[in-house]
């Protein structure tokens, strides 16, 4: 399941964090450098899969709207940081 957030605040990264702990979240209108960290972000689509709903196209059109300033976080349960990995129990 996915949601397009509407009416969504720009949020810096520790907020987001916090606000979408569980969560996958589509980030848009990066602020700081090109390269690095962002400043600020304002979330766009939040989701409880990576990329859910990409066949609606909303991500593409994202993209576009703001020229790739784009990014995406997973805070799911099966992502370390932010990327995919199979978390398991010590034996």
């Amino acid at each position: 399941m996915y949601k397009v957030l509407d009416a969504s605040e720009r949020m810096t990264p520790k907020q987001i964090m916090h606000e979408f702990n569980g969560k996958w979240v589509y980030l848009v209108d990066l602020e700081g450098p090109l390269y690095g960290w962002f400043h600020t972000a304002i979330p766009a689509v939040v989701a409880d899969k990576a990329f859910a709903g990409k066949e609606s196209g909303i991500y593409n059109e994202l993209d576009e709207k703001y020229n790739g300033r784009t990014t995406c976080w997973s805070f799911l349960r099966d992502t370390v940081n932010g990327f995919n990995e199979v978390l398991h129990d010590e034996v």
